[in-house]
């Protein structure tokens, strides 16, 4: 009976075609698809059997054949009571005839399942004679009636249905009841001829029957709502976001113009206004910036960054900004801080401090009279002695939340009795916002309230501790803490020390030897694995910086094959991991990877100089002090030049930022200059990716352009980089698809903003190098490139920015001058004459 085999693998065929989407994609809709994918699969399940019974027949394995009978009962008797609760569910109709219904396709099944289990000991169903034919038995017809009563049931149940309804339902309620009527009638033609497979064939044509005029319609549907849905809310999303951003630059301008009225002027009405205009400005400035964080979350484009912080001085800029609120209310602040909490924590400061800042300052608003009750305490992690659950509680006697009000607490732009707070500023997103992060960081937030008597706010969050050194009294520790900052601070230089940089990111290569700039250390640089593992085999160095994510050859297998050389000179040079992906855990990951440290990017100043005095050799080492306030002036921005002052007027880069990344206007420039003659062909190269579905390499190159970004001052774009590098990592095509060219467009435009503050060069006043001078040159770039001298090479092209060169060498020197801003030594060798 190979022919049964070949029935049913047909049909399984048509089902998974036609209803492919449903079955792999169908979860978490609505419930009636739910139970209709159920059904799919005891339907397949079904199939499956006839398959192998078709097979094992042929065989003549009547044991197993046997097993496969026992199933194909269970999985018919799983088939009507789905069916009978599809039918139900579709038509969500609460009445008698409806839960009658239900309950019978209950009792089948029990009874056929219950009967099937009997048929194990005594033939009831079916039994095998000793040749291995299949013969019935009369509990089996009994079987059959039973189903093709259940299958006329639910089509007159449809059928009443139908009547009442008119258009596209009642087509679809036709054919659900069609499916009931066509199923019956070839049961009952199985009556007679039993090993005709008439049940496979009635569900194979009435799935396709289903799924052209009922379940497909409704998928198709489905997806346009999905569609529309999702589009709504990526151009709410992205209006929130470009919004925020757009408000937020004028009101700083209007905040900064009025900090000067209130420096400059001696007027006391003058200064009244000045100062309500700095209480407006604040309040507005908060409220665009819950706009912003929440279009972040929704977006996914807000990130946890664990640092190693001070709990007493988090505590202290919370109390001080609550205690000066409670102040203008006249309300009492109550501080219960356990003098026993460790404050050397490690955690996303910034976003537990804006966590209980908007618990603390809703405290605020909703309380008339009465106080707050601060509490932090902790307890241990019994599974981990570096841990700890930090506890926060906040609790006031405010107004109260009723119970039925609960659910608007959390929701975003609805506040709670909005008549009787009208008064009260704010979005309704600051618990929205807080919950969401508290999530993020692997918390919730718990709230306990009685209605006209107060409220109580709460979380634990787990954080690893840096040091057990006890809070004590927080004042005294913050004042502490502050004298610490007031205390000289340690320089160095190490003129004889030598340290290797690999990254394939030319502008975090410029930005790293601009950071180390003042410390007179030499420093090489290549911009692949390879490259560096060539440099690394020629010189001994003092330590080395290796990027993570490279193409071709990550940071992670560059080290591990600078450690297999070990006879090669740099096998115990210590070797510190450069990445932007500043992730809990990071730290244990590029340790157990064999790195001695790891940096996070953008590279902060004084970060890389603690590791360079703890990993350079002491006798390398000059070390001097500097006053806070020579420290001060050091890292302040002083007034930026024109073209930079009207490039920090646009909205996508937040030009200081990237100054203090650098070091200092003069290293920024070069950095920005890199970043905007670049621009061209990493657009083309990421477009060239895409279009060749290169996942692996396009994700690489958007991480080397959210670095770059992040270290000009582009945050923003950096985040919509980001969020494309993660999207790649997981093989989420659908994201990239559909925020590629938003992206690529953004990407372009900063072009022409760039273009003004690098304007084209005339050459024309400057003289022409001779050919005499240009030959000493090629000579002098062949010497430093051999020896992978970058310093020299840069130093080189400055000497020749004096001088034009000659005509018929300009398409070599352009050559030279790329190979040598792109640290690329061969380049330079293979362009010289």
């Amino acid at each position: 009976m190979i022919w049964y085999a070949l029935i049913g693998a047909l049909a399984m065929s048509v089902l998974v075609m036609e209803n492919h989407d449903i079955l792999f994609h169908g979860k978490g809709r609505r419930k009636d698809i739910q139970i209709y994918r159920r059904f799919l699969f005891g339907i397949m399940t079904y199939y499956a059997t006839d398959i192998l019974w078709g097979i094992l027949d042929d065989l003549h394995l009547t044991a197993l054949l046997y097993v496969v009978t026992v199933v194909y009962y269970v999985a018919m008797a799983v088939c009507v009571l789905l069916w009978t609760e599809y039918v139900v569910a579709y038509l969500a109709e609460t009445n008698a005839y409806g839960r009658l219904l239900a309950i019978v396709g209950h009792v089948f099944f029990s009874v056929v399942f219950v009967v099937t289990v009997i048929n194990c000991f005594t033939p009831v169903l079916f039994w095998f004679d000793a040749d291995g034919v299949y013969h019935v038995c009369p509990a089996r017809h009994a079987q059959l009636v039973f189903q093709i009563v259940m299958f006329v049931m639910t089509s007159v149940y449809t059928f009443r249905s139908m009547r009442r309804t008119e258009g596209t339902a009642r087509n679809r309620y036709r054919t659900i009841y069609l499916f009931g009527l066509v199923v019956a009638g070839l049961l009952l033609v199985q009556l007679k001829y039993p090993f005709l497979p008439l049940y496979t064939i009635g569900f194979m044509l009435g799935s396709c029957l289903l799924h052209i005029f009922v379940v497909g319609n409704e998928m198709d549907e489905y997806r346009q709502e999905i569609s529309a849905t999702e589009a709504a809310n990526k151009a709410k999303s992205t209006f929130l976001s470009n919004m925020s951003h757009e408000i937020r630059t004028p009101i700083n301008a209007i905040l900064g113009m009025n900090e000067m009225i209130l420096r400059e002027s001696s007027e006391e009405n003058i200064l009244e206004y000045s100062e309500s205009v700095r209480t407006a400005g604040q309040s507005l400035l908060g409220l665009v910036n819950d706009i912003l964080d929440f279009s972040r979350i929704e977006a996914g484009k807000l990130e946890i960054v664990p640092v190693d912080y001070d709990l007493s001085s988090v505590l202290n800029d919370l109390v001080l900004m609550v205690r000066s609120r409670a102040d203008e209310k006249g309300l009492t602040l109550k501080l219960d801080f356990d003098r026993d909490t460790p404050k050397r924590l490690h955690g996303d400061e910034v976003r537990i401090k804006q966590a209980v800042t908007n618990i603390l300052t809703n405290a605020v608003k909703y309380t008339e009279k009465g106080g707050i009750t601060f509490t932090v305490g902790f307890e241990r992690v019994p599974d981990d002695e570096e841990s700890v659950q930090i506890r926060v509680a906040v609790r006031d006697t405010g107004i109260g939340i009723r119970q039925e009000d609960m659910e608007k607490l959390f929701s975003e732009f609805e506040r709670i009795e909005e008549g009787r707070n009208r008064y009260v500023e704010g979005t309704g997103l600051g618990m929205s916002i807080t919950v969401s992060l508290l999530e993020m960081m692997g918390s919730s937030l718990q709230v306990e309230s009685e209605y006209g008597k107060g409220s109580t706010f709460s979380f634990s969050l787990r954080q690893r501790v840096i040091s057990w050194e006890p809070l004590g009294d927080y004042g005294a520790s913050f004042r502490e803490h502050l004298m610490k900052r007031r205390e000289y601070r340690e320089r160095f230089t190490a003129e004889d020390a030598r340290v290797l940089v690999v990254d394939d990111n030319l502008m975090n290569l410029t930005v790293f030897k601009a950071l180390v700039g003042k410390t007179l250390i030499k420093v090489d640089t290549a911009d692949s694995g390879g490259a560096g593992l060539a440099l690394a085999r020629k010189k001994k160095y003092d330590l080395i910086f290796l990027d993570h994510m490279m193409p071709e050859k990550d940071g992670i297998e560059t080290l591990q094959e600078l450690k297999a050389g070990t006879d090669g000179p740099n096998a115990r040079t210590p070797v510190v991991c450069l990445t932007a992906n500043a992730i809990s855990g990071s730290r244990e990951i590029y340790l157990s990877a064999g790195f001695d440290d790891y940096l996070t990017k953008p590279i902060n100043a004084d970060l890389l100089e603690k590791l360079l005095m703890q990993y350079l050799p002491e006798n390398k080492v000059e070390r001097r002090v500097v006053s806070e306030e020579e420290e001060t002036e050091a890292d302040s921005v002083t007034d930026l030049p024109d073209p930079l002052r009207e490039l920090d007027e646009q909205s996508w880069i937040d030009v200081r930022t990237g100054v203090k990344n650098s070091g200092s206007t003069e290293s920024y420039l070069p950095i920005l200059r890199i970043f905007y003659t670049s621009l061209q062909e990493k657009a083309e190269e990421l477009e060239r990716l895409y279009a060749e579905k290169d996942l692996k390499n396009y994700t690489i190159k958007v991480h080397a352009l959210k670095s770059s970004a992040r270290i000009i001052g582009a945050a923003a774009f950096g985040e919509e980089a980001q969020a494309l590098e993660d999207a790649g990592k997981r093989e989420d095509l659908a994201y990239i698809n559909g925020h590629h060219d938003g992206f690529m467009e953004e990407y372009r435009s900063f072009e022409e903003p760039l273009s003004a503050v690098f304007p084209e060069e005339e050459n024309a006043e400057r003289p022409v190098a001779d050919p005499e001078l240009m030959d000493t040159v090629y000579k002098e770039l062949h010497d430093a490139a051999d020896d992978m001298d970058c310093d020299r090479l840069q130093a080189i092209l400055k000497e020749m920015e004096e001088y034009s060169v000659p005509e018929q060498d300009t398409e070599r020197w352009k050559a030279i001058t790329d190979a040598v801003n792109n640290y690329d030594y061969d380049g330079v060798l293979r362009n010289l004459p």
